[in-house]
C-alpha cells in the first residue's frame, strides 16, 4: 500500500477503533464494578450493565478496524491500539465462553460441571414468566407438553385455575398451594408430574418463593426452588437487597435446582456469586449458547437472558433451550436435567 494511502487508511481505522474500543472497555469496566460503587442509584446501574455482554460487538468492530490499520501502516501507536483492543476483547470473550463450552468453566478456565451419570433417565423442567398472568393457557400447555416439572412466575389465580382445569392440570397433578394473587407479578407456582414433599414458602422476597422436593420415579429426589426476585427500577435501590436475600434462601445440597425469572443476567454479581457457590446454568452445562429470554413481545428479538435454570453440583443439563410462549413478554427455559457423575 502506498505511503499516502496507507496513512489515510491507518487514520480512518484508528478513528473507528478508538471510539468502539472505548465503548467496549467501558462495558468491561462496568461489569467489574460492584452495583453500589458506580455513584448512580444501584438499580439504575444494574439496568445499564444488563447490556454489558454487548460490549463484545464493540470490540469486534474495533478489532477489525485495528487489524486494517495495522495492515495499512505498522506504526507503534497503531500497534498499541490494536494490541489493547484485542487483549480486552479476549478478556470479555472469556466471560461469555462458558455458554458455548459445555459443562461450564471455573475461575481457572477448567471444566467445572460434571458429565451426566449413566443410568439416570433425567427429567425436564420448564421455567416461564407469565407476564402478570397474561400468557395464553393453551400456549403454556403446549410449551409444557414435554416437561415433568414447571415453575411459573407472575402466575395469577385465574390463569392457573384455567390451566389446572385442562390438559395441563391432568399432566401435572401435583402443585404448590393455590395462594396466588388475582393479578399482579407476585405469584409463583410449581407443578409436577411426580409427588411433591417438603413444600414450603420461603419468606423474605417481594414475590412468592417456593421450595419443594420432587420425588422422581427413577432417581433420587430433587429440591426445586421457584424464584422471582424484584426487578430493578430507574432510580431505585432495592434490587441488590432482593438478590442478597435470594442467595441466603437457596437451600444447601447437591441436588438443588433454582429456577425462575432472576431479573439478572449472567454478568451481574449475584449470579456470579451463585456460580462461585457451585451453581451452573443449564445453558452453559448443555453448551446451548446464548439464549436471551426478554423482552419476547417486541418487533426485535429478545436481548437479555434473565430467566435461568441453575443447578447445584450434583446435577447437570444435557439440553437447554428458550421456548417462545404466546401472550407473555418472556421466553421460557426448557431444560433436560440429570444426575451428574461423581467427581
Amino acid at each position: 500500500m502506498s505511503g499516502d494511502r496507507g496513512r489515510r487508511t491507518a487514520r480512518v481505522a484508528t478513528a473507528v477503533a478508538v471510539p468502539f474500543g472505548l465503548v467496549g472497555a467501558a462495558t468491561t469496566v462496568a461489569r467489574s464494578l460492584p452495583e453500589d460503587a458506580s455513584g448512580l442509584p444501584s438499580d439504575t446501574w444494574v439496568m445499564i450493565t444488563s447490556f454489558s455482554d454487548y460490549g463484545l460487538l464493540s470490540y469486534a468492530v474495533a478489532g477489525v478496524a485495528a487489524v486494517v490499520g495495522i495492515a495499512a501502516r505498522r506504526r507503534p501507536a497503531t500497534l498499541a491500539v490494536g494490541g489493547l483492543v484485542l487483549a480486552l476483547a479476549a478478556v470479555h470473550a472469556s466471560w461469555l465462553l462458558p455458554r458455548f463450552a459445555g459443562r461450564g468453566l471455573d475461575a481457572s478456565g477448567a471444566l467445572a460441571g460434571r458429565p451426566a451419570a449413566a443410568g439416570d433417565p433425567g427429567f425436564r423442567l420448564l421455567s416461564l414468566n407469565m407476564e402478570l398472568g397474561h400468557a395464553d393457557p393453551a400456549a403454556v400447555t403446549d410449551a409444557a407438553a414435554a416437561a415433568d416439572v414447571v415453575v411459573l412466575t407472575e402466575a395469577t389465580k385465574p390463569t392457573v385455575s384455567t390451566l389446572a382445569a385442562g390438559a395441563f392440570g391432568a399432566r401435572f397433578p401435583h402443585r404448590t398451594p393455590n395462594t396466588l394473587p388475582w393479578s399482579g407479578a407476585a405469584g409463583t407456582a410449581v407443578f409436577s408430574r411426580y409427588p411433591l414433599t417438603d413444600v414450603r414458602a420461603l419468606p423474605g422476597l417481594v414475590h412468592q418463593t417456593w421450595a419443594v422436593t420432587v420425588r422422581l420415579p427413577d432417581a433420587d429426589p430433587v429440591t426445586v426452588v421457584g424464584v422471582h426476585p424484584a426487578r430493578p427500577y430507574l432510580g431505585g435501590h432495592d434490587w441488590l437487597g432482593e438478590q442478597q436475600r435470594l442467595r441466603e434462601l437457596v437451600p444447601p445440597g447437591e441436588r438443588v435446582v433454582v429456577a425462575g425469572d432472576f431479573n439478572a443476567v449472567d454478568s451481574h454479581r449475584p449470579i456470579r456469586a451463585l456460580r462461585a457457590a457451585g451453581y451452573r446454568s443449564s445453558t452453559e452445562l448443555a453448551a446451548a449458547g446464548w439464549q436471551p429470554t426478554y423482552p419476547a413481545d417486541r418487533a426485535f428479538p429478545p436481548l437479555l437472558e434473565i430467566d435461568h435454570v441453575l443447578l447445584a453440583p450434583g446435577l447437570t443439563a444435557t439440553a437447554s433451550r428458550a421456548v417462545p410462549v404466546r401472550g407473555t413478554d418472556h421466553r421460557g427455559v426448557l431444560a433436560t436435567l440429570t444426575t451428574a457423575a461423581r467427581a
